[in-house]
C-alpha cells in the first residue's frame, strides 16, 4: 500500500524478517555477524550498542525483506518493486539522532545556509551580528545552530579578509582612513552565543496529544538571567521547525521577551510546512498548520475567500479519483499561490504574537531549495 512503513514479523517456527516500504520513506539499517542479525530504524544505535564500524551498518534497500532463518542464516529478498526514492526529510532534520555522521554534517549545513538570509533580516531592521545574540531553543536544534554559529564566525572572517586587502591595495590616505576605521570595527565584532532559554528535556511538546500540549508547553521554559541587554540585543532563537507556532505563542516569545530584547527573530531550519504529513508522522492537521492558517487569513484579507471555495470542491471530488491508475492532484498548492514565502512568514509571525509582547517579532524559515542541498539524498519534502 501506500505510505512509508518498516514492518518486522516473527513467524511461529521461528523465521523472522524485516519489510521496508518501497518508496524508502522510512529508514531501516541492519547489522548482521556470526552471532547476531539487528535492525533498527537508526544507523548509529547499532554502532554504539554493538560497537561496530559504521561501514559495517547497512541500509534495507527500498521494497526488500531482510529474511531470517531460524538456523541464523539471513538474506535480502525484494518483495515489492522500488518506486522513485523519497526518503524523508524531515526524519533528517528533527527525529532521527545526531550522533550519525552524515546527520550532523547535514544539520550543520541546515544552519549554515540561514546565514545570508539572517543577515538581510538584520539589515531590514537596521540591526547587526554586534548586537545579536544567537540562541537555541530545543535541544533538537542544536547541531543545525552550531553551523550557523559557525558560518557567523566565517563570514566575520572573511569581512576581515576582504578589509585587510582593500587596505593594502589602498593608495590614497583617506581611503586607507576610512577602511582602517571599518577594519578596527570587524575586528572588535565577534559572534555572541548565548543559553538564552531552556526547555525541560523531560517535556517533548511536540508528540503531546492536543488537550494536554498547551499545558505542557506554558511548563516547558524559562530563561538564563543576564544573557541580553535590556533595550539594546536583538535575541535570535533558532527552532528546528515551527509547525503549528502554539509554542512559540504560548511558551517561547514571552518567555523570550521579559528579558527586554528590542528584537526577537525565529529561525527555523526547516521549511514552511504546509501540508500535514500521510506518509506516518503524525504532524498535525490541515487546519492546525501555521503556513495554512496564514495563507488562509491573506486569501480572507484580499477579498479571494473564493479560492478557498473552489479548493474544497475540487478536493472533495478528487476523493472519487481510484488510487490504483488515478493521478492524484494537490489542489491545495492553489491556496498558498497568491503569495511569496515572506508574505506567509510575515503572517505567521503576526498569529504567533502574544498580545502583550513588546519586542518585535521576525520569523525566518530555510527555503525548500537549501533544504535539498543540505539533505541532497533525501528529497521527501511532501509537507512543504
Amino acid at each position: 500500500w501506500d505510505g512509508g512503513y518498516c514492518i518486522a514479523g516473527l513467524l511461529g517456527h521461528g523465521d523472522a524478517f524485516v519489510l521496508r516500504d518501497p518508496s524508502g520513506i522510512r529508514p531501516a539499517f541492519y547489522y548482521a555477524d556470526d552471532e547476531i542479525i539487528v535492525v533498527a530504524s537508526e544507523a548509529p544505535l547499532i554502532q554504539s550498542v554493538f560497537t561496530v564500524r559504521s561501514e559495517n551498518v547497512h541500509p534495507i534497500p527500498p521494497g526488500q525483506a531482510l529474511c531470517i532463518k531460524r538456523s541464523g542464516t539471513w538474506s535480502l529478498e525484494r518483495i515489492l518493486e522500488p518506486l522513485a526514492f523519497k526518503q524523508c526529510s524531515f526524519e533528517r532534520i528533527y527525529f532521527s539522532r545526531g550522533n550519525d555522521a552524515q546527520i550532523y554534517r547535514e544539520r550543520e549545513q541546515l544552519g549554515r545556509l540561514l546565514l545570508k538570509p539572517l543577515l538581510k533580516t538584520l539589515e531590514k531592521l537596521d540591526r547587526s551580528l554586534a548586537d545579536t545574540v544567537l540562541s537555541f531553543i530545543p535541544n533538537t536544534s542544536e547541531l543545525a545552530f552550531n553551523g550557523l554559529a559557525k558560518e557567523a564566525q566565517d563570514h566575520l572572517d572573511r569581512t576581515k579578509e576582504a578589509l585587510c586587502k582593500e587596505m593594502a591595495a589602498c593608495t590614497d590616505r583617506d581611503a586607507m582612513q576610512l577602511c582602517a576605521s571599518k577594519l578596527e570595527k570587524v575586528l572588535n565584532s565577534k559572534v555572541r552565543v548565548e543559553k538564552v532559554i531552556h526547555k525541560d528535556a523531560k517535556i517533548r511538546t511536540f508528540i503531546q496529544e492536543d488537550s494536554s500540549r498547551e499545558h505542557l508547553t506554558m511548563h516547558a521554559y524559562d530563561v538564563h538571567y543576564g544573557t541580553i541587554k535590556r533595550g539594546e540585543d536583538c535575541v535570535v532563537a533558532f527552532d528546528d521547525s515551527i509547525v503549528r507556532g502554539n509554542t512559540l505563542r504560548n511558551a517561547i516569545l514571552r518567555t523570550i521577551d521579559k528579558m527586554g530584547p528590542t528584537h526577537i527573530i525565529v529561525v527555523s531550519s526547516c521549511p514552511q510546512i504546509r501540508y500535514p504529513d500521510v506518509y506516518g508522522i503524525d504532524m498535525a492537521k490541515m487546519g492546525d498548520l501555521a503556513a495554512f492558517k496564514a495563507a488562509i487569513s491573506l486569501l480572507r484579507e484580499r477579498n479571494m475567500a473564493h479560492v478557498i471555495e473552489d479548493v474544497y470542491r475540487k478536493c472533495k471530488a478528487e476523493l472519487k479519483v481510484p488510487l490504483k491508475g488515478g493521478q492524484i492532484v494537490n489542489h491545495v498548492k492553489r491556496i498558498y499561490e497568491p503569495f511569496t514565502p515572506e508574505e506567509i512568514s510575515a503572517r505567521i509571525a503576526q498569529h504567533v504574537l502574544p498580545f502583550d509582547c513588546k519586542a518585535q517579532v521576525e520569523i525566518l524559515y530555510q527555503t525548500v531549495e537549501d533544504l535539498h542541498k543540505a539533505l541532497p539524498e533525501h528529497d521527501g519534502d511532501w509537507y512543504f
